[in-house]
């Protein structure tokens, strides 16, 4: 019975300090959502979300990414985290036949009942090869 009450104590220290140690309470933003078509070589359409409030490396990164790659239309994620920027990037591979890009800010705004991440702004592509080839 000791050694389930350690594990169970362990298991809630490290979520409240998971949960706790990636940030402050942040700003809710009005997200400016751009969008642009560009030629590629295959279809895909990308979204690099701006984001506030991202504090470190390993907790927010792997949370953030792990909350986009659980939506059922999301392809691929990449963060871009510097310690030393205000805001950082999550690029973001998707179905907009089953994602978009509200889904997507969602996805990381709603993280710990919105107390963590702020999302000000979107660029989504349109990537769709020339067709005048």
């Amino acid at each position: 019975m000791d050694k389930t009450v350690t594990l169970i104590t362990t298991v809630i220290v490290i979520s409240f300090l998971t949960i706790t140690s990636c940030g402050n309470e942040t700003q809710h933003y009005d997200t400016i959502l751009t969008e642009i078509n560009e030629v590629g070589e295959v279809n895909k359409t990308t979204a690099k979300l701006e984001i506030k409030g991202m504090m470190c490396e390993v907790g927010c990164v792997s949370k953030i990414k792990k909350e986009l790659l659980e939506k059922k239309g999301v392809l691929n994620v990449t963060i871009d985290y510097d310690s030393d920027r205000e805001m950082d990037f999550a690029t973001v591979e998707y179905d907009p036949e089953i994602e978009t890009s509200e889904s997507l800010i969602l996805a990381v705004t709603t993280i710990a009942d919105g107390k963590l991440y702020g999302v000000p702004s979107v660029v989504v592509t349109n990537y769709a090869p020339n067709s005048l080839n």
